[in-house]
């Protein structure tokens, strides 16, 4: 909602909440940090997951190790997924995708992109992934993310939730001849938001939730905290008032 219709989001002291508005408590077993820790990503997250209709064994490559990323880890391994690869960066992010239960992890800065596929192609026995989630928010990998998806596989881009740019692709080459099924998830509604929580609350002690919150902040340090989120410092920050 823009700003001066009045106080409907973030950054105030008080909100208003309009009539017939969707509140969803929160259930007591789900401890407020553990829900702060997935925040908005989580129902993100879970819209994509649930587009990807991921499969029991089935290899899942998530690009993108941010808040999005790693909560598709998660709802990809509670999926059935037989393992879970990251590509993305920097390392204390990958190190925290380990944590949450990645089967590896590939740094793009330390790799190029026909080393990205080389090395996905390699672990799937030629094949690619089932399912490829894209959560970066940077174009140029969406078609990297089409040429690590297996034939007939499911491509989701959830990361191009603004508009960062262009990207470029062969038609021929990366899409048509493998019949890849290429799905866009633009956020989430109070329905993946309520999911999301029953999810949190079911599983709020098998995953170590809280590491994606890096660090705390109090209020005066608001805009250290922005400036550390944009920076990529941390993979989460908590402002406590």
């Amino acid at each position: 909602m823009p700003a001066d219709e009045g106080l409907l989001g973030g950054w105030s002291e008080y909100i208003y909440l309009k009539p017939g508005v969707h509140v969803i408590p929160l259930p007591d077993e789900l401890d407020w940090r553990v829900f702060l820790s997935g925040g908005c990503g989580m129902p993100t997250a879970l819209h994509a997951v649930t587009l990807g209709e991921i499969a029991f064994g089935g290899t899942v490559v998530i690009q993108g190790a941010g808040p999005v990323g790693k909560c598709a880890a998660v709802l990809a391994q509670l999926r059935g997924a037989g393992s879970v690869i990251f590509i993305g960066g920097p390392k204390a992010r990958l190190d925290t995708a380990v944590r949450f239960g990645a089967d590896a992890v590939i740094d793009i800065d330390t790799t190029a992109s026909a080393d990205r596929q080389a090395a996905i192609r390699e672990v799937t026995g030629g094949r690619g992934a089932d399912v490829t989630i894209e959560a970066t928010g940077v174009p140029s990998a969406v078609p990297e993310g089409m040429r690590l998806t297996r034939d007939a596989g499911r491509y989701v881009v959830v990361g191009q939730y603004t508009n960062a740019g262009e990207a470029a692709f062969n038609p021929h080459l990366d899409l048509n001849p493998k019949h890849l099924d290429i799905r866009g998830c633009w956020g989430s509604d109070v329905g993946h938001m309520y999911r999301a929580i029953q999810v949190m609350a079911r599983y709020g002690r098998q995953f170590p939730w809280t590491d994606l919150i890096s660090k705390e902040y109090g209020l005066d340090e608001a805009q250290t905290a922005l400036e550390d989120v944009a920076a990529q410092r941390v993979v989460k920050a908590l402002i406590i008032p």
